[in-house]
């Protein structure tokens, strides 16, 4: 019975992590540091390390496309990040065999070290890739989901702002633009009332100006 409530509660909690929007999108910024520092460290390789270097080339273009909240600079994110995947596996397909059998003998142990390094990187690197496209594809559903939830938008409206953008954040800028619009409206609206009613009575403005003029008669007298 124990057993099965710790299940419950590790389920939920791992749900509600799952479908935390800004949790996860900073699970993947961590995830693209990772990635960036696999590369580095890979790319001190003798050899077979052009792979690294366009891998770090994708992550730097990553961070590029979150702190801009593009749609556009994502989506190209997307299409690199799995043409990245189908690089990984051809990297192994052709490079890691010859990697592991590569002995020490007639080679110096240093240069040897470098490849099984570039290996190790890279096999992490493809990991981290491989979940976080995985956590993208979350991402991008929960970003969608707000987005059909929401209020009916404009024509010009930027997905990115549900994509990239906390929901909240969102929430608070549009709450923020109302306020200032009512605050506007109503210092403007006296003024508004002010002129159609002098438009709607015609007489009022003679019957300010006669008594306009009989105060300064007076005032005179």
């Amino acid at each position: 019975m124990m057993i099965c409530c710790c299940s419950q509660n590790a389920r939920d909690w791992f749900h509600a992590r799952l479908h935390d929007y800004d949790r996860l999108l900073n699970v993947a910024v961590v995830l693209i540091y990772i990635q960036i520092g696999c590369s580095l460290i890979g790319s001190l390789g003798a050899l077979y390390n052009g792979v690294l270097l366009m891998n770090l080339g994708i992550a730097l273009f990553a961070l590029v496309a979150i702190a801009s909240s593009s749609q556009s600079l994502g989506r190209t994110y997307a299409v690199l990040l799995f043409c990245a995947i189908l690089l990984d596996v051809s990297w192994f397909i052709l490079f890691s065999r010859d990697i592991w059998n590569m002995s020490s003998q007639g080679n110096e142990v240093l240069f040897v070290f470098s490849l099984r390094l570039t290996l190790a990187m890279e096999i992490l690197g493809s990991c981290v890739r491989f979940f976080s496209s995985l956590l993208w594809i979350q991402i991008y559903r929960l970003g969608a989901s707000n987005v059909g939830s929401a209020n009916p938008r404009e024509p010009d409206f930027d997905v990115r702002n549900s994509f990239l953008n906390p929901p909240a954040l969102l929430n608070s800028r549009q709450r923020s633009n109302s306020d200032s619009d009512d605050a506007v409206g109503s210092y403007y609206s006296p003024l508004f009332e002010d002129r159609q009613q002098r438009s709607k009575n015609p007489f009022l403005g003679q019957y300010d100006s006669v008594s306009r003029n009989e105060s300064l008669g007076t005032e005179s007298s």
